[in-house]
């Protein structure tokens, strides 16, 4: 459904955006939320003093461990209420991709899982990679041109067995929205647990609820990058590979990272809707301006079922990489090419998927707390960055 955009005064453009203090304030020029942002003022603080507090193992008995343990404890039960599901649902792990990797392997171990995954084509590489690993076979649902997945083709793919279906809730490279209703209406028809990877989802408008296992990761609502958030759903056959300890899959926990990850979303989930129609006007903006400041730029995606920070625009008659390096010279920091690669030059299997092969693709991605003054400098550059990089 199309997002709500408020209207803002026309008379004060360059005003800061009002966020409770201390406010994220994000490099100028900074345009690559995706990759990661600044850690929030209120994360920082959180994460140091649970690093003084909670150093003792949070299994053992005495004063230290049981300090250590609550904090931990107490975390978990803020993300599980910000996700609106019990604590005992909610396990931390040491990122994102390792969440979904988790959620994939524990579905296809279960005692009779089908060896078989169906996921949506336009999933992140932290999806197909385990899912190639612990399926023997996995069937891609097309998306259209604007990235939709094809809620007939899906209902098809889930006439036959299967492990789990992926539906990510947004896409992290070109920002379109899945409609998440009603592909967990296709997967509870067929009897199949639906996995979504909330990407750039979570801390940017209202919380999913339609999913029977969701993974996340910190980094995007401005948490430290080195937790990852999976809930389970109790009624969901999972078997991981390992007993969770209090919680936390995979070594020892980081308990400051889950307590700055906590303190970052209490932050930022009272003023998501706030943020996000903010960050909406300048997206809007980016979209109407972009195809007017030189020739040969399309806007992808979907316009309006999508996140409210991320353009991704393709360009003629340039190297993605070499225009990249262009805008970092004028101090503008933006990415090329997969969201899920560090090589601007392989092609997008996003865009593959959606149809589109450009000789360039580009993504702008906002991190809370992006100002105008920093949009309007991108729209002043572009132009004479893609010259450059153009050779003209």
């Amino acid at each position: 459904m199309p997002h709500s955009v408020p209207t803002s005064p026309q008379d004060a453009p360059e005003a800061a955006p009002t966020l409770p203090q201390p406010a994220p304030v994000p490099p100028d020029g900074y345009l690559d939320a995706v990759a990661g942002q600044p850690l929030l003022p209120v994360a920082l603080s959180a994460w140091q003093t649970a690093s003084s507090a909670a150093w003792s193992d949070p299994a053992r008995l005495h004063h230290p461990g049981r300090v250590a343990g609550q904090l931990l404890d107490a975390a978990r039960s803020s993300l599980a209420a910000l996700l609106g599901v019990r604590p005992a649902e909610v396990f931390l792990t040491s990122s994102g991709p390792t969440a979904v990797a988790a959620a994939i392997e524990g579905l296809c171990r279960r005692p009779a899982a089908p060896d078989r995954v169906v996921a949506s084509a336009v999933e992140s590489m932290a999806v197909l990679s385990p899912a190639d690993q612990w399926a023997a076979q996995v069937d891609l649902v097309p998306v259209d041109g604007r990235g939709v997945l094809d809620r007939d083709a899906l209902e098809e793919a889930l006439t036959r067995p299967a492990a789990v279906a992926c539906v990510q809730a947004g896409n992290p490279e070109v920002g379109t929205r899945q409609d998440l209703r009603g592909a967990a209406a296709v997967a509870r028809a067929a009897d199949v647990p639906l996995l979504v990877h909330a990407v750039q989802v979570l801390g940017r408008g209202p919380v999913p609820d339609e999913w029977d296992i969701l993974a996340a990761s910190a980094r995007d609502w401005g948490g430290p990058a080195g937790v990852g958030v999976l809930a389970v759903r109790s009624h969901v056959r999972w078997r991981p590979d390992q007993s969770p300890d209090r919680g936390w899959m995979g070594g020892f926990p980081d308990i400051a990272g889950a307590v700055a990850a906590a303190a970052a979303w209490e932050y930022v989930q009272p003023i998501a809707d706030q943020e996000a129609a903010r960050l909406y006007e300048l997206t809007d903006r980016l979209r109407a301006s972009l195809p007017t400041v030189t020739d040969g730029i399309e806007v992808v995606g979907h316009p309006t079922q999508r996140l409210p920070h991320i353009v991704t625009f393709t360009c003629t008659d340039v190297s993605g990489e070499q225009l990249v390096h262009e805008l970092s010279r004028h101090g503008i920091s933006i990415a090329s090419g997969s969201a899920c690669t560090s090589d601007a030059r392989m092609p997008s299997q996003v865009l593959l998927a959606m149809g589109i092969r450009p000789d360039a693709s580009l993504r702008v991605s906002l991190p809370l707390g992006c100002s105008v003054g920093t949009i309007e400098r991108f729209l002043e550059v572009l132009p004479l960055a893609v010259a450059a990089a153009r050779g003209q």
